[in-house]
Formats: structure tokens, C-alpha cells, sequence
């Protein structure tokens, strides 16, 4: 199971960890106990230092001295040894080997990784801000460790990332000179030394690569023979002695000098940063919508237009708590939900070729139970389209840095296969996105083409048609979701497809 592409799955690995300190707890009252032994007998055996020969010989003469110590060394200190020897609280470390065993994989772990860089790349975070619980300007009682940092500034250095591992390992040093130190050289294995021979060969590397004139086979050839020669043992010294200089400087110098090297962020980094100009609003901006169903003429829904051409709307207050944890629960519960991909291209079969997992989510294709049918009406009220034969509902939770990468809703079918989307009766004329929960910080819907981003707020909903009046796709509804930075990202979205709205539709202007 992969934990890390949903909150809600995430919350399991609270309840694992909580057991987990219940049994070392009991592992460390066990120890106690055992070590307060330990210190009783030490205490036992205490007597004044004998440092000359004379003084031992005169201690061994006395019988009171000499017949006790002849018997511990004969009948004590063997069981002593036994003792030690002996396992503390076996069951409770059973249990929890087993416990152990769902824990996340590396798998989950690679998952996470790219979560977490992604938070820093869209939304330009400095490793220093997050160690200390900086995110986007906020701080939060948070932070992150040393085998943190230095598993982040792997995962950039094994995928060649070499300017941004160094921030990271440096980060690790910082935090490894703390006292925890002894507990990552001791238990995890994460020596000082190691990182020390990381850095400079990152360090070395992130000048290769900086260098814009690119580098030839030989030239490529010596800078690796170089790196080899940092982390050689004869050479620690020095690398130790040029790092300790690096990490007396101020952070800030590393930031500042970092933000000289960085890309110009995308348009689409833009956007989820809130860099795009706002644009002038349509004439009539909000009003009731009471046109789209016979229902909205007694109960009109507040409708916002973001977009004409291609038409995207907003409705607010649409979606009921009760409504989203009767989905949530059964979600839940059933333990269904699946990991959900986010896509870059599709194959010759017209099958889309998935890139990234980044949420979890549940198909909720039934027509009996009253909040799907519910949801479905009032999707129906507000784009005037029909559901009857599309019933099916999206239920999606995003996980750690959780994002879609940018798309269009609908698929060409000119370009796919004959059969392709047969079964579901043509094309998406349009997508239905309800929103279930706020998102503090990211999450933003944007549609990159338009200059247009929406924040997330619960019960709300977007609107918006991915086929124009003749029935074409309008390559303008390009998409995305920005990475989620804090917050449980929840939504409910329907594609609604072309074929059952022969009557529906809108007709060509």
C-alpha cells in the first residue's frame, strides 16, 4: 500500500507510530528495571581502590574478603553474564517486527520524496525555511531532521540535481551537529563523515553543471575522476576542513546565491504562486442562476462567471458536509480507495501513459444512494446538462505535495482508436469539480492558458465546458492542481459526456 498519495491514508501511519511508542515504552520500563538491577549489584560490589600489591595481598587475607569474591567469580558473574545477555520484552518487539510490516515501502518513500520537492520547487521554499517549519511564510511547530534533509539531498543527487542536494546536506551538518548526532552515528548508521564526503562531492558536481558551456567526454571524465578523489579517505581531512568553512557562513548567503542560479519559474509555477496579474472581471460577475433546471426557479444558486470563452463558472455553497462524509465514510471504511496517476501523454492505443501517483480516489457509480444522487441533480442544475446515463462520481483525496500536472479533460477522439470512449458515450463536454474541504496553503486549480486560478473552499464548485458550441475541443480548458502545501485536499468531479446531450447542449451561436 503507498501512504503517502492521500492525507487520509497518512493518518494510519499516526496510528502505527502511537503503537509503536506504546511498545517501547514498555521496552523502556523493562530496560529500567533491568538496568536499576544492574546498578544494584554494581553498587554490591563496590570497595576501596587497591592500587599495591601489598594492599591487595592484605584484602585477599582476610577470609571475608577473599571467600566472597572466590564464589561471585564462581557462581555469580556467570549468571550475571546470563542476565545480560538475556532479551528485554521479546513479545513487545514482536509485535511490533509485525507491526513493521506495513510500514511504507521504498516505493512510498520515492512517492513522498518528489511531494516534498515539489512543494519546494513550485512554490521557491529554501531548504532552511522548511528545516525550521517555514512553509510559503507560515511557521508551523514543525521540522525536519538531519536523516531528513540528507534523504532529501539523495534523492536530488541520484537524479542529477546537484545544485539543489547541496542546500540539503549542508542542511543535514547543521542539524547533525545537534545532540541527536550520537543517536543518528550510533543507531542509523548516518555518520558525520558520510555527509561531509557527500557534500563536496556534490559540491564539486553543482560547479560542473553550473558551468553553461557544455562539458566534453574528457572534460566529463576528469571532473568524475575528481569527485572520486573527495571521497577518498587521504583526502577527508581537507574536504572536512573546506566544508567547516562553507558552514560558518550565514545561511543567507547560500540563499541569496541560490536564488541567482534559479530558472525563471513557469507559467504554471507562476500561477500556484498567485504571480499572475488578476484579470478584468466579465460585466456581470455573480448573480442567481435560475435558468439552467425548472428546480433553480424556487431555489437559484449563486453562480460566479471566472471565464466566457471557454465558459468556467463558480457556484458557491453547492455541496453539503453530510453529503461529502457519507462519500468519505464509505470510502474509508471499505478501505477502496486507489492510487490515482497524473498523466503526460497518451500511447498508440490511445491509453494514457501514467507519470507521477498523487492522490487517492474512489469511483461511486451507483444510483440508489441518496447523496450520489443528490450530487448528480444539482451537478445537473448547474450546467443544465443530463446525468441520467452518467451517474459516476470521483471521490479524491491528494497526499503529500500532492499535484495534476497540467491536462485537458477532453481526448480528441479523432486522434484515438474507433472503440475509444465508446462505452462512455463520446467526448467530455464538460467536468464538474466540487469542492469538499479547504486547503489552507497550495492545492489551487489554474488554468494555465487563461491566466486563471482558483483557490479551493468548501462547498464550492467549478463549472467549466472543454467542447465549444460545435462540438471541437477548445485546447484553452488546459488545466492543473498545484501542489498541496497543508491541508487534506478533498473534491468530487464528474466528466460529463457529449452524446447524451443531443438536446442539452448549447446550440452554435
Amino acid at each position: 500500500m503507498i501512504y503517502s498519495t492521500s492525507v487520509m491514508s497518512m493518518v494510519k501511519l499516526i496510528e502505527m507510530e502511537e503503537s509503536l511508542k506504546a511498545s517501547l515504552q514498555v521496552y523502556v520500563q523493562e530496560m529500567q528495571s533491568k538496568l536499576d538491577m544492574i546498578k544494584l549489584f554494581q553498587e554490591s560490589l563496590k570497595r576501596e581502590t587497591l592500587t599495591s600489591l601489598h594492599d591487595k595481598e592484605e584484602y585477599m587475607a582476610n577470609p571475608l574478603n577473599a571467600f566472597p569474591l572466590l564464589r561471585r567469580l564462581n557462581q555469580d558473574w556467570p549468571k550475571w553474564l546470563r542476565y545480560l545477555k538475556l532479551a528485554i520484552a521479546t513479545k513487545k518487539i514482536k509485535e511490533m517486527e509485525v507491526q513493521l510490516q506495513s510500514a511504507p515501502s521504498d516505493d512510498d518513500l520515492s512517492v513522498a520524496l518528489k511531494g516534498m520537492t515539489r512543494i519546494e520547487k513550485f512554490y521557491n521554499q529554501h531548504a532552511a525555511d522548511l528545516t525550521k517549519g517555514l512553509l510559503m511564510g507560515k511557521q508551523f511547530n514543525s521540522h525536519l531532521t538531519a536523516p531528513d534533509c540528507f534523504a532529501l539531498g539523495e534523492f536530488y543527487y541520484n537524479t542529477t540535481q546537484y545544485s539543489r542536494c547541496t542546500h540539503w546536506y549542508r542542511m543535514a551538518l547543521r542539524l547533525h551537529s545537534l545532540p541527536q548526532g550520537m543517536l543518528y552515528e550510533k543507531v542509523l548508521g548516518l555518520k558525520r563523515k558520510k555527509i561531509y564526503k557527500k557534500y563536496g562531492k556534490a559540491l564539486l558536481k553543482e560547479s560542473v553543471a553550473s558551468d553553461k558551456a557544455k562539458a566534453t567526454p574528457a572534460e566529463q571524465t576528469e571532473w568524475n575522476s575528481l569527485a572520486k578523489e573527495v571521497v577518498k579517505e587521504a583526502n577527508y581531512d581537507n574536504v572536512k576542513q573546506l566544508i567547516d568553512e562553507y558552514l560558518s557562513a550565514d545561511e543567507k548567503i547560500f540563499q541569496e546565491e541560490a536564488a541567482k542560479q534559479r530558472r525563471k519559474p513557469s507559467k504554471l509555477e507562476r500561477g500556484c504562486r498567485g504571480e499572475w496579474p488578476k484579470k478584468s472581471p466579465p460585466e456581470l460577475t455573480c448573480r442567481y442562476n435560475a435558468d439552467t433546471s425548472d428546480f433553480l426557479k424556487i431555489a437559484p444558486l449563486k453562480m460566479e462567471f471566472l471565464s466566457m470563452q471557454p465558459l468556467v463558472v463558480q457556484y458557491h455553497d453547492v455541496l453539503y458536509e453530510s453529503e461529502f462524509k457519507s462519500l468519505r465514510d464509505v470510502a474509508i471504511y471499505n478501505a477502496t480507495m486507489t492510487d490515482g496517476w497524473t498523466y503526460v501523454d497518451f500511447d498508440k492505443k490511445g491509453k494514457p501513459k501514467p507519470q507521477d501517483r498523487v492522490v487517492k480516489m474512489m469511483t461511486f457509480q451507483g444510483t440508489v444512494a441518496p447523496f450520489t444522487l443528490s450530487i448528480n441533480r444539482r451537478i445537473a442544475d448547474m450546467s443544465g446538462l443530463n446525468m441520467r446515463e452518467n451517474m459516476g462520481l470521483y471521490l479524491t483525496n491528494y497526499g503529500l505535495g500532492g499535484h495534476f500536472g497540467k491536462h485537458v479533460d477532453y481526448v480528441e477522439l479523432a486522434k484515438r482508436p474507433p472503440d475509444f470512449f465508446s462505452d462512455l458515450g463520446g467526448d467530455r463536454i464538460a467536468t464538474a469539480l466540487l469542492y469538499a474541504t479547504d486547503v489552507p496553503l497550495g492545492g489551487t486549480t489554474v488554468f494555465t492558458k487563461l491566466k486563471l486560478y482558483i483557490e479551493p473552499k468548501k462547498g464550492n464548485a467549478l463549472i467549466w465546458f472543454n467542447l465549444n458550441n460545435a462540438g471541437d475541443p477548445d485546447p484553452l480548458t488546459e488545466h492543473s492542481v498545484c501542489p498541496v502545501v497543508m491541508g487534506s485536499r478533498w473534491t468530487i468531479s464528474k466528466w460529463i459526456h457529449e452524446r447524451q446531450q443531443v438536446f442539452k447542449k448549447p446550440c452554435l451561436a
